[in-house]
């Protein structure tokens, strides 16, 4: 198990550097809060019937707990997709790897705990490149709304990976995983139902959209994150989770061909050593 952790979940961020391209185009049949509550609805139904005999062990700490990284994990998602309306999957995903570099300035700010050095580089570093790669484009003048959302997207995200480090070991992560799902999806359901029309045609397109990341980049992909927690530390665990975004350019590149200018992909180039600098140089790395 604990030598094929690390290729699992290398294999997690190709499928959601995957499903940045699949996101993007899913939220052009629907909009975001249906494809999410449609995508996370089939990963809770998943979950329910495997890990049906942890349903039992739900308790009120559990389900508080679970609700509220839930609660995170919606809005990281519903801003993340929404924004892919107006973003492109490349820009998402490199603004989304910034997570990594945000989990420990909110660490910081809201457990109290020290930073290194090598972070606030980063946390620079990571600034400049968003820079250049949101105003480095043809539309300089003004900023891409998508890439907003996206960056309020990373923070949600950001605190989610706090939370669950925070309540992973109280908890058993299968009843902590399947009431967090189960939080995303009735809270986007219900804000499909108030603030979207209801769909009546669902393309073959949006079905295969939806249980790719329904199946493998929800109930999958966080199943294996959540079990390989318990056998690792955060910062290993984040150092190969900081891929993600390399693979969303890839994919936005082979499958919608999404180009950068020069000076966006110097910006990201910047991003991404933002995203690996505090990884590698942080005290305490494995």
């Amino acid at each position: 198990m604990n030598r094929l952790a690390p290729l699992a979940l290398l294999m997690i961020t190709v499928i959601w550097g995957w499903t940045f391209v699949i996101v993007k185009e899913g939220v052009g049949f629907v909009g975001p809060l249906t494809f999410l509550s449609l995508r996370f609805s089939l990963a809770l139904l998943f979950l329910a019937i495997l890990f049906h005999r942890s349903l039992r062990r739900i308790d009120r700490h559990a389900l508080f707990h679970g609700m509220l990284v839930g609660l995170v994990l919606f809005f990281g998602y519903f801003f993340q997709t929404w924004g892919l309306i107006y973003t492109s999957a490349t820009k998402s995903g490199l603004i989304t790897g910034l997570s990594v570099v945000i989990v420990p300035l909110l660490a910081a700010a809201l457990l109290k705990e020290k930073v290194h050095r090598s972070v606030w580089a980063g946390a620079f570093l990571a600034a400049g490149g968003l820079f250049l790669l949101v105003m480095g484009g043809a539309e300089v003048a003004t900023v891409n709304m998508g890439d907003f959302l996206t960056l309020l997207g990373a923070f949600a995200f950001a605190g989610h990976i706090i939370l669950i480090d925070r309540f992973i070991h109280a908890i058993d992560y299968r009843s902590l995983l399947i009431v967090q799902v189960g939080t995303v999806a009735v809270l986007s359901v219900i804000g499909a139902l108030f603030f979207e029309p209801i769909p009546t045609h669902l393309p073959v397109a949006l079905i295969h959209g939806v249980l790719i990341t329904g199946l493998m980049a929800t109930a999958l992909a966080f199943y294996i994150l959540n079990r390989f927690q318990a056998y690792s530390t955060a910062s290993y665990t984040a150092i190969i989770l900081a891929m993600e975004p390399v693979f969303a350019g890839l994919f936005g590149f082979l499958l919608l061909g999404e180009r950068l200018t020069a000076l966006q992909g110097f910006g990201g180039g910047l991003l991404l050593i933002a995203i690996c600098l505090p990884l590698f140089l942080r005290r305490g790395r494995v």
